[in-house]
């Protein structure tokens, strides 16, 4: 484990700027039908997604491999994708079982699609919220009231992006902040080079799986 992490504390991410909308409508031309859910009572429902410059969707082999490693453990819980995009694990998660899901997007176009996914697969917009806004800055105030148990999934934007150098870095700081009291998983997508530190804060690493470029790692 590096220093960096030992030293981790609570941080509010007091650097954020506000985020500003700077479009309201998402054009016809940027949004794609190429995702399905593949399970539970939404199964075979479409989702939307948009362009690949925007976000991107997590493979479907990956995400039938994360559903059933949460198998039954899905049922009754609070389920917390910090990236949404278009919230294809979410309402996968609601599908098969989640009590209420929760969405952050920061993106206009892609919190547009999210909300039109949402609203033409889900049956009650009492099951889920979504937030508009920079995750770092909103998941502490946005957590509160939740309560046990939670899964988090945290599928941040490529590091490789301008302005995403240190959003891995940014990512332990957030499951370093999080209530292991409310928190009974968490699972990171990230690229499979990426070394994974074997605990952040209170959570431990259990479990690593790879699939081609990106991988998925689980802490309890």
């Amino acid at each position: 484990m590096s220093e960096n992490l030992r030293k981790l504390k609570h941080n509010n991410f007091q650097d954020c700027k506000p985020y500003v909308k700077t479009s309201s409508t998402t054009s016809n031309r940027s949004i794609k039908s190429t995702l399905k859910v593949l399970g539970g009572i939404y199964k075979g429902r479409k989702l939307q997604m948009v362009s690949l410059e925007t976000t991107r969707s997590s493979k479907a082999i990956l995400k039938e491999s994360l559903f059933n490693t949460l198998s039954q453990s899905i049922f009754g819980v609070n389920f917390i994708e910090f990236f949404a995009g278009s919230g294809s694990i979410g309402i996968e998660a609601l599908s098969r079982g989640a009590y209420f899901a929760l969405f952050f997007e920061c993106n206009v176009s892609a919190y547009e699609v999210l909300k039109l996914n949402l609203q033409t697969i889900c049956q009650s917009d009492e099951s889920y919220r979504v937030i508009l806004g920079d995750t770092f800055c909103h998941y502490l105030p946005a957590l509160q009231g939740l309560k046990y148990p939670c899964i988090g999934y945290i599928d941040p934007p490529f590091h490789s992006r301008k302005g995403m150098q240190d959003i891995y870095e940014n990512c332990y700081q957030m499951i370093a902040n999080l209530d292991k009291k409310l928190f009974k998983l968490i699972v990171l997508e990230h690229i499979s080079s990426l070394t994974i530190p074997s605990n952040i804060g209170a959570f431990n690493l259990i479990k690593s799986k790879k699939f081609g470029k990106s991988s998925l790692s689980y802490f309890e």
